[in-house]
């Protein structure tokens, strides 16, 4: 039995070992892109200073009703109106997630935009003129995400300003997507890029991306966790010989074992959570609606939303930059965006007098379809609402809970009355063990980023400090196993 625990540990210390030398680098990356990463986010463009920077729709020039537009895409699934260079733009999404786009004067189906077209549009949203154009380009660093795929390929405009802004222009639908400034892109490359590898090359292909980090990920998990049983054995044989101090260690290896041993709880989580945030419903439930769950929603198929809502009602709509046909509970109505990108919603009974969301009471009706009578709104959420919200990136949305055995609890964008996530106690899980742990957001340290913070960014040194020891024993192994052999002279 003593030759078989030795053997084990044989193993488990080789294991460590290598798994350290291949890895540590990565965790020291890792630590120092995440103090990044905690200020800086990855850029995005917040769907309300889209809509604020988004030229208003001219109704007036607008000839075709919805109905007849979507006779230029029978298949489609969703329909929205825009302005694009001035002139009303429907946007069809085609069962493959792609948009077309349908001219609102003529009604003619519209090629891709060109350079020569993009560029006024992005001179327009950004407020300066544009220093240069690139594109069309399928691929760059700050488009590479699944979620512009329906939307490609992208100019690229370059504003004069001062901020080197870089707007993103789909040929696609002519709407800027992305905007991204000099300073987001220099610390990104030191935070995200590097902390979530998302190297175009890599993150082009989601799958590919997804199984790389997945399986890298869990070789780092199960490094730190041999690391940290190792780390106990030896402090205990050391205390169990009767010698002084937690560590028989010396120099750097003694730094290491000493550093891993407070380190070790804080690095375990972080790795954990941090696979985990790969998990993509593999041990856990993911959250979204299916499209069956969407459909039995909205109770109207595309076609029957546009029939209840005329042209001529919708040329009395007030300005908007965008507007969004919806059903809930087989009920149509439109969300517009103003100028100062809020939402409106009007249905067409109404004489034009919009909402600031869709009525609670319509919502439950939608709700009802899915799950007869068991559902009910949720007027005061429990201490731990915060925490979901913010994990699945549902603020402002209602939340509303559905009885019996399934303990779901439903978010539902107040103002397109569409399901947002569909919680159940995995996913709910989920948000802790992922969530919280790997950001920190726990109830109670929501309400108080400053000593978050500081308690973050001193974990993160405390891990940091755990890899650079590693690296220095890595970089002595190396030399050790591999040493270099000197240049013989010629004679």
């Amino acid at each position: 039995m003593r030759s078989l625990w030795s053997g084990v540990n044989r193993w488990l210390t080789w294991f460590h070992r290598w798994a350290g030398v291949a890895l540590c680098l990565l965790f020291a990356m890792w630590f120092a892109s995440g103090a990044v990463l905690h200020f800086v986010g990855f850029p995005s463009l917040a769907a309300g200073d889209r809509h604020a920077a988004s030229p208003s729709i001219d109704l007036e020039l607008l000839n075709l009703g919805p109905l007849d537009a979507l006779a230029r895409a029978p298949t489609a699934t969703d329909l929205r109106l825009v302005s694009v260079a001035g002139r009303p733009t429907y946007l069809a999404e085609e069962p493959s997630g792609r948009w077309v786009s349908i001219a609102g004067d003529t009604g003619a189906r519209l090629p891709p935009l060109s350079a020569r077209d993009a560029t006024p549009i992005a001179e327009h949203f950004g407020g300066y003129t544009a220093a240069r154009t690139v594109g069309p380009l399928d691929y760059d660093q700050w488009i590479v995400h699944q979620h512009f795929d329906p939307f490609r390929p992208f100019y690229r405009i370059r504003l004069a300003d001062a901020a080197a802004t870089d707007l993103y222009v789909s040929a696609r639908t002519g709407e800027v997507l992305q905007r991204t400034t000099f300073s987001q892109r220099a610390w990104n490359w030191s935070g995200s890029v590097i902390h979530w590898i998302y190297f175009t090359p890599l993150r082009r292909s989601w799958s590919a991306w997804n199984q790389v980090v997945w399986w890298l990920s869990l070789v780092a998990l199960l490094s730190v966790a041999v690391g940290t049983w190792l780390g106990v054995i030896r402090m205990v044989a050391n205390r169990a010989s009767g010698r002084k101090g937690l560590s028989p260690f010396r120099g750097w290896l003694r730094w290491h074992h000493l550093i891993g041993l407070f380190a070790s709880l804080i690095v375990v989580t972080w790795m954990l959570s941090g696979w985990l945030s790969m998990d993509h419903g593999r041990l856990f439930s993911h959250g979204e609606a299916s499209r069956r769950q969407a459909l039995a929603m909205r109770g109207s198929s595309t076609t029957e939303i546009v029939r209840a809502l005329p042209l001529t009602w919708i040329r009395k709509l007030p300005t908007a930059t965008e507007i969004i046909f919806n059903a809930v509970g087989g009920r149509s109505f439109v969300t517009t965006y103003d100028t100062h990108g809020m939402a409106h919603v009007f249905f067409p009974d109404d004489a034009v007098q919009g909402h600031t969301e869709v009525p609670e009471s319509l919502l439950l009706t939608g709700l009802d379809h899915l799950w007869p009578g068991h559902v009910h709104a949720v007027p005061a959420a429990d201490s731990y609402d915060a925490l979901y919200r913010l994990a699945e990136s549902t603020a402002g949305a209602s939340l509303f809970e559905v009885d019996g055995d399934s303990a779901l609890t439903v978010y539902v964008d107040p103002s397109s009355g569409r399901l947002l996530t569909v919680m159940n106690a995995s996913r709910r899980d989920y948000a802790w063990i992922y969530y919280a742990l790997h950001t920190f957001q726990f109830p109670g340290l929501i309400e108080h980023p400053e000593i978050r913070t500081s308690l973050v960014l001193a974990l993160l040194a405390l891990g940091f400090g755990a890899s650079v020891t590693g690296v220095v024993l890595s970089v002595k192994r190396l030399r050790r196993e591999f040493p270099t052999q000197p240049l013989r002279k010629t004679p």
